[in-house]
């Protein structure tokens, strides 16, 4: 587990492939397994999207459109996605971020890496201290990479399903037509 720098803020990083680093982003964020949010994996390429996710054609359009940038975008799950990263909808968040250590990060582990927020959905949005997240964390991650002081902008998060696009939360990206 590490916390790294990305277009939204900080967040913490696991494998994809690493099921106690699933266990442990859910209890770092408090989201149980049959929670109503999906975890998130971060991707390099449009197709990879399609690897984990169902797209149909109007959604495959919208995400062309839109990734890379500061969007998450919550699709059915493939077989491809561990089922401890699922919601109790099968669904799963998938972001191409633009920001060159997410993508540096994804290329070194050779396969998606599983992502959340270090700031909970309750806390208070506060410029966010690489410091502070290694005294807060020590126990928990294995390294914290230093970006500097990050203000957290949350992701635009839509829902794409059936070829239909819900706004979940809006946030940084301009809602797609």
């Amino acid at each position: 587990m590490v916390i790294y720098p990305t277009d939204t803020g900080y967040a913490f990083g696991c494998a994809l492939s690493s099921i106690k680093g699933i266990a442990r982003l859910r209890r770092l964020k408090g989201i149980h397994e049959k929670h109503a949010k999906p975890l998130t994996m971060l991707v390099n390429e449009i197709a990879d999207i399609g690897r984990y996710g169902h797209l149909g054609n109007r959604v495959f359009r919208v995400v062309r459109r839109i990734l890379p940038g500061p969007y998450t975008v919550v699709l059915e799950a493939n077989s491809a996605v561990p089922r401890q990263m699922q919601n109790r909808w099968h669904e799963v968040g998938l972001r191409i971020p633009d920001h060159a250590v997410c993508r540096m990060l994804v290329e070194m582990l050779g396969e998606p890496l599983l992502t959340g927020s270090v700031t909970h959905a309750e806390d208070e949005f506060e410029l966010e201290e690489p410091e502070m997240y290694e005294q807060r964390y020590a126990r928990d991650v294995q390294a914290v990479v230093d970006g500097g002081p990050l203000w957290p902008e949350p992701s635009t998060v839509l829902k794409l399903v059936d070829d239909e696009i819900e706004v979940l939360r809006e946030g940084q990206g301009p809602i797609p037509e």
